[in-house]
């Protein structure tokens, strides 16, 4: 046990292995410390510990959990491809200086709430599943940054609930690939409260949709239009699926997400589109107009004029022609003569003309601001 033991000089453990329980709690390292790499069993801990120089833990294995709280990092903090089996936590943590976790492997918790940034810190790979995978989780909340544009993710695979209550606006994020589904986040954040109630101050539902917004306008301040769309959707879902699991067609909302995705979805936009005008069309091959109406040109016309009074649907490949009229506000002929049918017209004048509108919003989003 190192508990309260101050090394006045280089503190040098590269490649020892500690087989059991370990404890570097309070102590102070005032030269370099050097744990690269070094072999760690069982659990270990370095809460309270204090680095006034630079610290290394490059390629360092910690196949228990590893404990950093409240830990205070003077100098440079290198955590390069070190492997992290068990929760790891840096939870308190200060780190004053630079913050380097590239190629470092979370295979469960990596809680970093309350910690503060005083400048870089990265998180990187090459491949995007082996810094964070299947099992592995991170916690943001209420982090402290000097400079927020200092903290970088390269090459990961993130899910939107690990930045609830951390405001990720001016994190550098590049190739990253997002994971999760609005139902999986909520889910997670749930289990969370569970385990964590002091942590989540606010709904779930609440936290996630206040921090994708919040990555929204990250990929959107960075040109990355489409992924801000995608963000924009999701937060958009977090509201609506709250009620009913996202069925409430009593709600206007409710309509947008299903005409377009709230204005997202391009290719859901171009179906309803489509299901309008292939709609209004069979229904014309079900409803009257005029069958034909003479064009009087002078008053001898209108002796010989005869008017067929008797009303007849369309044939459908003339009706489809005659919806994609009626769409593009083409007033084509013949007139309808019912009532029903003067009501699909006037619909399908309406509808068509505003699902067109949604479509090239949606377009127009996954290109531009």
């Amino acid at each position: 046990m190192f508990n309260r033991v101050t090394f006045e000089k280089e503190a040098y453990f590269g490649g020892a292995r500690f087989e059991a329980y370990t404890s570097f709690s309070s102590a102070s390292f005032r030269g370099k410390a050097t744990f690269a790499p070094t072999y760690f069993e069982g659990e270990v801990s370095f809460s309270e510990a204090s680095f006034q120089s630079s610290s290394n833990f490059l390629q360092a294995e910690f196949k228990g959990t590893a404990q950093f709280s409240s830990t205070k990092f003077q100098g440079r903090a290198g955590f390069g491809y070190a492997i992290f089996a068990r929760a790891a936590s840096f939870f308190f943590a200060t780190f004053a200086a630079a913050a380097d976790f590239r190629f470092a492997m979370f295979q469960q918790l990596a809680d970093f709430s309350h910690a503060t940034f005083g400048d870089y810190v990265e998180f990187g790979a090459r491949d995007k599943r082996t810094v964070f995978g299947e099992t592995s989780s991170m916690d943001l909340q209420y982090t402290k940054y000097t400079h927020p544009d200092r903290i970088t993710f390269n090459s990961l695979t993130l899910r939107p609930h690990w930045f609830v209550n951390s405001d990720p606006r001016k994190f550098g994020f590049t190739d990253v690939e997002w994971r999760g589904t609005v139902l999986q986040e909520i889910e997670c954040l749930k289990n969370m409260q569970q385990t964590s109630p002091h942590r989540l101050l606010a709904p779930p539902y609440n936290l996630l949709g206040i921090a994708i917004r919040n990555l929204a306008v990250n990929s959107e301040e960075n040109h990355r239009y489409e992924e801000a769309s995608d963000f924009r959707y999701m937060a958009m879902e977090v509201r609506r699926v709250q009620i009913w699991r996202g069925f409430v067609p009593w709600r206007l909302s409710w309509w947008y997400w299903l005409a377009s995705g709230y204005g997202e979805r391009a290719l859901r936009a171009l179906l309803g589109l489509v299901v309008i005008w292939f709609v209004a069309g069979l229904l014309y091959t079900r409803v009257g107009f005029v069958r034909w109406e003479a064009r009087i040109a002078t008053e001898s016309d209108v002796a010989r004029a005869k008017r067929d009074d008797v009303v007849a649907p369309l044939k459908f490949s003339r009706a489809l022609t005659y919806s994609a009229g009626v769409m593009t506000l083409q007033k084509p002929e013949p007139k309808p003569a019912t009532t029903v049918a003067q009501t699909v017209v006037l619909l399908e004048t309406i509808l068509g003309p505003v699902q067109a509108a949604l479509l090239a919003l949606a377009i127009r989003r996954k290109f531009m601001r």
